[in-house]
């Protein structure tokens, strides 16, 4: 009887162990960093023109990164009005304005008092174009940049449900099994 308590004790802290050895638990966390571009009230933009801003913008490495731009845009009475936006890659003359080969034009819409997010991938000197070429009146833009790289990380445990029922039941087996062989009979020799 002693030895079958044993074997019993022994069996459920094997497969205790074993169960909470062989099912991970998985946790992803995202971890993201931030990176003013460009913060700036009033930001003027004369009537008729086209004002051309390069701004380096720098990628976290090894992450997915995304530009968060929010702009404002009033005329001289702070009321809302809109302007023509650009996001372009600065070219190879390291000038904003297209030369022989296109620039790569992240962006191009009309902007008021919202937010973009553009997914960008590179490091390197982009253009903001604000466009007032065909307004009469001159606007001021607040405007807010910054890039997000974030990424994901995943982290193995033991800290599950079914990882402390293996542990429950190794220490049940281990009880168990110091029970009978506390129990088992100690014959003498003569």
């Amino acid at each position: 009887m002693e030895f079958k308590l044993v074997a019993f004790g022994a069996a459920l802290l094997v497969v205790g162990l074993a169960a909470y050895a062989s099912i991970p638990t998985v946790h992803t966390t995202t971890v993201s960093s931030w990176q003013d571009v460009w913060v700036q009230s009033g930001f003027p933009i004369q009537a008729g023109s086209l004002v051309e801003q390069p701004k380096n913008i720098t990628m976290f490495s090894s992450m997915a990164n995304i530009l968060h731009a929010n702009f404002s845009v009033s005329s001289p009475g702070r009321e809302a009005t809109s302007v023509r936006f650009e996001l372009l890659r600065m070219n190879s003359t390291e000038s904003c304005s297209p030369s022989s080969k296109p620039p790569t034009i992240f962006v191009d819409q009309i902007v008021s008092n919202q937010s973009l997010s553009i997914p960008l991938n590179e490091t390197g000197t982009y253009c903001f174009l604000f466009d007032n070429q065909n307004s009469q009146t001159w606007k001021n833009v607040d405007i807010s940049a910054r890039t997000e790289g974030s990424t994901q990380r995943i982290l193995i445990a033991r800290d599950g449900s079914a990882n402390t029922v293996g542990l429950g039941l190794g220490a049940l087996g281990l009880v168990v099994a110091v029970y009978g062989y506390s129990r088992r009979t100690v014959i003498p020799w003569e």
